[in-house]
């Protein structure tokens, strides 16, 4: 079966859907799992990741590294997750790691803002210009995270598999809907699709270690990985700089060799 991977607006009631297929697809479902792991795995508040994922970014966070630094984390975690196969992943940013992966669902769960506002209404006893506005908030706060990361537009059809709108579509139809692509030929993993993703895996869980250990933290290069093998490419500070990077590097689990093609080039002294 497919890797699951969904997005929802707030108030789209797209948890709801998740949580049946996850039950009749007999998948785990997955959610704050990621964010504990990220915190467990890199060391990091689990706050702080919520922030990265909901808020609109702050000017010291784009002018900084953290922002970049977390993506990675997350891409490792979420990476990581899907190797399980038989889950549910619940989150926007579970959707676009998984973009390319074969045999991984993307489903987008939406609605109009004015049905989002009354079920926002009814869940927390609010009037409806706050509901409004804590709609506003959410929304803008995620696009600019996803325009931040990836520089895409979260809302745009062509990032899913599936657009579900719970305005038009019950939440049963909604259900059957991932659970007709889940059975679909073209969705089911192969031992090219899985091949594919254990190597993005590798790679994602190379970068975020390389970020996450203070002896690397200011190393930018390309890792690529294919078999369990992992290529270093790009521009380090030093000598010093280049060994411990491929220290790093093979020291994560499932690496089994590290080939570094880096380049020594001196940062200039400012």
């Amino acid at each position: 079966m497919p890797i699951i991977a969904m997005t929802k607006e707030m108030g789209s009631l797209g948890t709801f859907i998740a949580l049946e297929v996850a039950r009749r697809l007999d998948h785990e479902f997955l959610r704050n799992d990621i964010i504990k792991a990220v915190a467990r795995g890199y060391r990091v508040r689990e706050t702080g990741v919520v922030l990265v994922l909901e808020a609109r970014p702050r000017l010291w966070e784009r002018l900084g590294d953290r922002s970049r630094r977390y993506r990675l984390y997350l891409e490792a975690a979420v990476l990581d997750a899907a190797l399980r196969e038989r889950v549910v992943l619940m989150g926007r940013w579970s959707t676009l790691f998984l973009h390319g992966i074969g045999h991984a669902v993307r489903v987008r769960v939406c609605a109009p803002v004015p049905v989002r506002a009354r079920r926002v209404m009814t869940r927390y006893g609010i009037d409806e210009t706050e509901a409004i506005r804590r709609l506003t908030t959410y929304d803008e706060g995620v696009r600019a995270r996803m325009r931040q990361a990836f520089d895409r537009d979260w809302t745009d059809p062509l990032l899913y598999d599936l657009v579900i709108n719970t305005e038009a579509v019950s939440l049963e139809a909604g259900v059957r809907q991932v659970l007709e692509l889940a059975t679909a030929p073209e969705f089911q993993p192969t031992e090219a699709t899985r091949a594919r993703l254990r190597d993005r895996a590798l790679a994602a869980r190379v970068r975020a270690t390389l970020k996450a250990t203070a002896a690397t933290r200011g190393v930018d290069v390309d890792v690529s990985a294919a078999e369990g093998g992992i290529r270093l490419a790009g521009v380090v500070a030093s000598e010093t700089e280049r060994e411990a990077a491929v220290a790093v590097a093979r020291a994560v689990s499932g690496v089994r060799e590290v080939v570094s093609e880096t380049r020594v080039f001196p940062r200039p002294v400012r």
